[in-house]
């Protein structure tokens, strides 16, 4: 199946899912984190979603966590209703680093959240409550509240998999011998929606059946137009750029790729320059490891939904990292903007990954899906 055709086939499997073929015919409330204007790749998927199950006619609530007063949106789209529930979390900002500081900010906004959607499902009658994987273990909180008071039809749109997640970083191993309570919570869910492949091949390893597992992709978030520009390049000219894009954390490896880069900058044509827009804990690694090799780094934080696609443009390439215990369990959703730019990709992560699938589905040998430094190398030097 050709890239174009899986696109389409991916399509065909969300509309199906917006009129309403495979949730069941009432309200529909979806919880998130961070939802737009704030930055979070999970919530803008959501808040696309929300819009589109709206136009289709549905009552849908988007509760998630905003840096502005606590407010709600009432919007009348065609004949459906959307309202969005921004919690205030100005003081709560995503801690950065420590397990434990990020794990009891995670329960906090879980709490937060669960009572938000509380308030959202009065009155509302049965419908789909669609819970995702961001925060950490606000799944199997909701999943376990459902079964006890709600009774909604859940649908457990999973973008990560905690605590497999956390396993998969080598912390909490105490967390090991839990690890079956949360399987055993997560089976309570009524339906899956997976990401990909690799996540739906995880769920049946565990024995979820296939007939409870829909793929539905995200897709990209956000369209390119003919006679869109691209930004400023902090370079200079006749530089070629590439680009990382969105989070940076600890399922995204650097050793490989920065052993690569200096190579290619210190032995190499010493042309490709390295843009990090985005935030996550292993920014500082990189800016460090730069640092100590006289390196040329541009780092900028999230740009806008509405300046994505003028971003992704402006580079000559795209970077893409995810570490070999994590496929299946995380996918980097920038995957497919990075696809639909049309720029070739440097993939340094397992080819179980759905990343590597698609990418073998897009036919582009530009495209390299690797593990080690010498192809890293010469990625960049055929860049240059």
């Amino acid at each position: 199946m050709s890239h174009a055709d899986r696109l389409n086939a991916n399509q065909d499997v969300a509309a199906s899912f917006l009129n309403g073929e495979v949730t069941s015919t009432g309200a529909t409330t979806i919880v998130c984190d961070w939802i737009p204007p704030e930055f979070g790749a999970v919530g803008q998927y959501m808040h696309v979603r929300s819009h589109q199950l709206a136009s289709q006619g549905k009552d849908v609530a988007l509760v998630g966590l905003g840096r502005q007063k606590a407010e709600v949106d009432h919007t009348h789209i065609g004949q459906g209703h959307l309202s969005i529930v921004r919690i205030d979390a100005r003081s709560s900002a995503t801690p950065k680093t420590g397990l434990l500081t990020r794990g009891l900010w995670a329960m906090r906004m879980n709490v937060r959240l669960i009572m938000a959607t509380h308030r959202a499902l009065k009155g509302r009658g049965k419908g789909d409550l669609v819970v995702t994987g961001s925060p950490p273990f606000l799944s199997s909180l909701m999943i376990m509240i459902n079964a006890l008071l709600w009774r909604q039809h859940l649908i457990y749109r999973i973008t990560d998999f905690y605590p497999e997640t956390i396993l998969a970083s080598g912390q909490a191993s105490w967390i090991r011998f839990l690890a079956p309570v949360f399987k055993t919570i997560r089976a309570r869910a009524d339906q899956f929606e997976v990401l990909g492949r690799d996540q739906e091949r995880r769920l049946m390893e565990d024995g979820f059946a296939a007939s409870r597992i829909t793929l539905v992709r995200d897709g990209s978030p956000v369209k390119f137009d003919p006679g869109m520009q691209p930004l400023e390049s902090p370079f200079e000219p006749g530089a070629r750029i590439l680009l990382y894009s969105g989070n940076l954390g600890v399922a995204h490896p650097i050793d490989v790729f920065c052993e690569a880069y200096r190579r290619h900058i210190q032995s190499g044509s010493n042309r490709v320059r390295l843009w990090v827009n985005g935030i996550g804990a292993r920014v500082k690694d990189v800016v460090a490891f730069c640092q100590k090799h006289d390196l040329p780094l541009h780092v900028s934080g999230p740009v806008d939904l509405d300046r994505l696609g003028r971003l992704l443009i402006t580079a000559d390439a795209h970077l893409v990292l995810l570490g070999d215990a994590y496929w299946g369990y995380v996918l980097p959703s920038k995957i497919y903007a990075c696809l639909e730019s049309g720029k070739p990709i440097l993939f340094v992560g397992p080819p179980e990954s759905d990343v590597a699938l698609l990418m073998r589905e897009a036919h582009d040998r530009r495209h390299l899906q690797t593990t080690d430094i010498e192809s890293c190398f010469q990625f960049l030097e055929n860049l240059s």
